[in-house]
């Protein structure tokens, strides 16, 4: 016999021939039965890693068996989780229902984008009732609060002041005639005096609006169709009086 370097061994191995020539006929066999089995699309494509990488979604394996480390690791929220409810006597029935939270909230990937959806209508709710609650003078929450003396009346309506007169609102009603086809300035002018008069801008919002002229000064009817305008043909006409506190001298009778 020859060793592996082609020179004859001097003390040849009676057991070494045969261990090669049964595990090479072991692999001839191999091979042979994998050519005659015909190759499925499944164990050619991809998608079999995904299976196989996902064998805790789809088996009966508990998913919190696999953790990270850090303070925001699953095995962290297990820790967490018993200060949320009350009613958990035994970390056994802890474990449970932990490992039922993670399958029917985490594993659930179709739900996420509901949670951003639930997530923001929520905080569009808090914050408009809370504008609405603080705010708004035409709302309180107690029955004393319309029955208080007029200077301490006075002083709640300071506090309604940044609800007629917030930034945002000056910033956006400069351009309602872009959206308002009919008497868009209706509001402009308080004769009150609670806010700074306001006035329509002579140019249409910058990139998103398209269905008006891009200036006033284009469009013939613009003029025609304000409130100012209306009134005064109302009152030409007999229709409608000044408000009593447009009225002067000649028009009290």
């Amino acid at each position: 016999s020859r060793s592996l370097f082609g020179s004859k061994d001097p003390h040849p191995c009676p057991v070494a021939p045969s261990i090669l020539d049964s595990s090479a006929l072991e692999s001839s066999r191999r091979r042979r039965r994998r050519a005659r089995r015909p190759n499925m699309a499944l164990l050619l494509s991809r998608a079999r890693l995904g299976l196989r990488a996902t064998s805790a979604l789809r088996g009966g394996h508990h998913l919190t068996s696999y953790s990270e480390v850090g303070p925001w690791s699953t095995f962290s929220l297990r820790m967490r989780y018993t200060m949320l409810l009350k009613n958990q006597t035994d970390p056994t029935i802890a474990d449970y229902f932990f490992e039922k939270w993670v399958r029917d909230w985490c594993a659930d990937a179709p739900s996420y984008n509901y949670w951003w959806v639930t997530s923001f209508a929520m905080g569009a709710m808090v914050g408009i009732l809370s504008r609405h609650w603080f705010f708004n003078p035409d709302l309180y929450g107690r029955r004393q609060e319309s029955r208080k003396p007029l200077p301490d009346r006075h002083r709640q309506w300071s506090y309604s002041l940044p609800y007629f007169n917030h930034r945002m609102r000056n910033f956006v009603a400069k351009y309602k005639w872009c959206m308002i086809d009919n008497e868009p300035d209706w509001a402009d002018y308080h004769p009150i005096g609670y806010r700074p008069n306001r006035k329509q801008i002579h140019r249409r919002p910058y990139m998103w609006v398209f269905t008006v002229p891009r200036y006033t000064c284009e469009d013939p009817l613009y003029t025609s169709v304000t409130h100012e305008n209306m009134n005064r043909i109302y009152e030409e006409i007999g229709y409608s009086k000044k408000p009593a506190w447009a009225q002067g001298d000649e028009d009290e009778d």
